[in-house]
């Protein structure tokens, strides 16, 4: 992303899912409170582009929105709100199990920890982002004073200092705690270095219950990190933004990726699950739904490998 400058990727997202919340088809799968702020995000940062969402989800532009979808990635709204729900229900279900801080990296407009952290008061929630996408979601959040002391929103350059340098900063931090790491949208504008170094924090700075639910992409054919069936604008697109793919891994490679880092998989959701869990349920089994980046949870391993890259 552009140093100065709000995640383009994260505006367009909560523009997205602003628009699926009209619609009245898909809004049972954005819940109320995330549509809302949504809107705060979206009319904070280009209000006119937030009356358009909702004006085209909500009435007969409505397949102008979706066409506009096709000259991108067909069906990536869709995939954005189940991927969602399906990191939501994982976390509401290690909280259930447990873990009682959640870190959200990359967290760019996203309204989970927002909404839970009232729901779990018990818990810590922590957002960390880049200072500038989250200099915006700051400044709304204070506004409308919604947030709870268990809600801490840490700027985080991981250019510049390591996430185990950054939360040490934070006092309400308990390194024994079972911890869940969230990184949704996020694993693609790594490097290998920066995983192996999310992998060490989580071994190093959370308790031995401690879990990474993260969103990975597959590279292709060509060896390309990029959404099957995405048309030729996406990729100018994201240099453009300064947000270009950068890294992936095959799905019949991450258990062992992971063994290695000290972790085990448990958790490894495609298109399919997600269809069938999300959109079957809701009479949109039939809906294009991008494909190409699934979702995996990892636990710590009880015991740590000896050697670790």
């Amino acid at each position: 992303m552009k140093e100065d400058q709000p995640s383009a990727t994260a505006f367009l997202i909560a523009r997205a899912l602003l628009f699926l919340s009209r619609d009245p088809e898909t809004a049972p799968l954005i819940p109320p409170a995330a549509a809302e702020a949504y809107g705060w995000l979206v009319d904070a940062t280009a209000p006119l582009s937030g009356r358009l969402a909702r004006a085209a989800g909500g009435g007969p532009l409505r397949g102008i929105g979706y066409a506009f979808e096709r000259l991108t990635i067909p069906g990536i709204t869709l995939h954005y709100a189940v991927r969602k729900r399906y990191l939501e229900d994982a976390c509401r279900r290690a909280l259930m199990e447990g873990v009682s801080q959640v870190l959200v990296l990359g967290a760019g407009y996203d309204t989970l920890a927002l909404r839970l952290h009232r729901e779990y008061p018990d818990a810590l929630f922590v957002e960390c982002d880049h200072p500038a996408t989250q200099r915006m979601k700051r400044r709304v959040l204070e506004e409308r004073a919604c947030a709870g002391p268990n809600l801490q929103l840490l700027p985080v350059d991981l250019g510049r200092r390591s996430l185990g340098e950054v939360i040490a900063s934070l006092p309400e931090y308990r390194p024994s705690a079972d911890t869940l790491l969230i990184a949704e949208g996020l694993t693609m504008y790594l490097q290998p270095r920066d995983m192996d170094a999310l992998f060490a924090f989580l071994r190093e700075n959370t308790g031995p219950g401690s879990r990474f639910a993260f969103t990975f992409m597959e590279p292709q054919r060509n060896g390309e990190i990029d959404f099957p069936g995405s048309t030729p604008l996406v990729r100018p697109w994201l240099r453009l933004v300064g947000e270009p793919f950068t890294w992936g891994i095959r799905r019949d490679a991450l258990a062992a990726y992971v063994e290695e880092r000290g972790f085990r998989l448990e958790e490894l959701a495609t298109a399919d699950t997600l269809r069938e869990r999300y959109l079957a349920p809701a009479g949109l089994a039939g809906r294009r739904l991008a494909f190409g980046e699934h979702i995996a949870v990892a636990r710590r391993a009880a015991e740590s490998p000896q050697a670790l890259c």
